[in-house]
């Protein structure tokens, strides 16, 4: 919650050229040694993807991103982060093809409190103790919005769920 007050008090973000490329490679990584019975998966442009931001809150919202699809999932589920930019921006998506996301809390999913259905939960040991805060992808947004961005969720035609994020300057479009 004190990161929540802190992020709401204004951007404290340190802008400098962070490697995206680097940063989805390292969270991957630590997401592996946490969840080693997940597949998981990197889709990356040849040349690094580079962007301005704050690598330590970029950092952060992708590991949660990926805590989320880890704790969401039963073992064995594919979970594939890929990345792209132009000119304009940076997009990162981590689809994973686990059971989705319950339809009643898609809308509101970003929002502080808002925690997953047990449905789509495999065993509770996996979070913290007590279970989890529901503030994480509620940091995600506020986090991607300060760097000119957004994030959304869906769940994917094919089943699993869909999280995408993009990060640039100006007025950024966000998915239809």
């Amino acid at each position: 919650m004190l990161l929540l007050a802190r992020l709401d008090a204004g951007p404290e973000l340190h802008s400098n050229p962070v490697d995206l490329s680097r940063l989805l490679i390292d969270a991957v990584s630590d997401a592996h040694a946490a969840g080693p019975e997940h597949q998981w998966e990197l889709d990356l442009p040849e040349e690094p993807v580079t962007i301005p931001g704050d690598a330590g809150r970029l950092h952060q919202v992708v590991t949660n991103l990926l805590a989320n699809a880890r704790i969401h999932t039963p073992e064995g589920t594919r979970v594939t982060v890929s990345a792209d930019a132009d000119d304009e921006f940076a997009r990162v998506r981590i689809a994973d093809d686990g059971p989705g996301i319950p339809e009643a809390i898609l809308p509101t999913l970003f929002e502080r409190f808002v925690r997953g259905d047990d449905s789509r939960a495999r065993a509770r040991q996996t979070t913290a103790p007590g279970g989890s805060t529901g503030l994480g992808l509620a940091i995600v947004r506020k986090v991607a919005e300060d760097h000119d961005g957004w994030v959304s969720a869906e769940n994917a035609s094919g089943g699993g769920a869909l999280m995408r994020f993009a990060l640039g300057p100006g007025s950024v479009p966000e998915p239809a």
